[in-house]
């Protein structure tokens, strides 16, 4: 099992509803929910809002552009909350 360091920052300046984190390759958005579809709507939710404050860009213009650069994958579907994240890389978007 490899070891990992964390950094939590609190800003009050950037009310979200999920968590989010910043990671060396990209940005995750996550959304939990008992059922796995609206976790995923819930994680995109939350990458369109992040890709609005980013980019300033509209939430619609982030809708298509996530539809070509973010990921979603299933985080964990064994408990009763299922979980996905939303994963838009780096560089992805210029």
């Amino acid at each position: 099992m490899e070891k990992v360091s964390l950094t939590f920052h609190i800003r009050d300046d950037m009310p979200i509803t999920m968590p989010r984190a910043k990671t060396s390759t990209g940005w995750l958005t996550m959304g939990f929910h008992e059922d796995l579809d609206e976790a995923m709507w819930m994680a995109l939710s939350g990458m369109l809002d992040l890709m609005t404050e980013l980019y300033s860009i509209t939430r619609t213009e982030a809708y298509a552009y996530a539809t070509l650069a973010v990921d979603l994958r299933v985080t964990q579907i064994v408990n009763t909350a299922k979980g996905v994240h939303a994963f838009l890389p780096f560089g992805a978007l210029r």
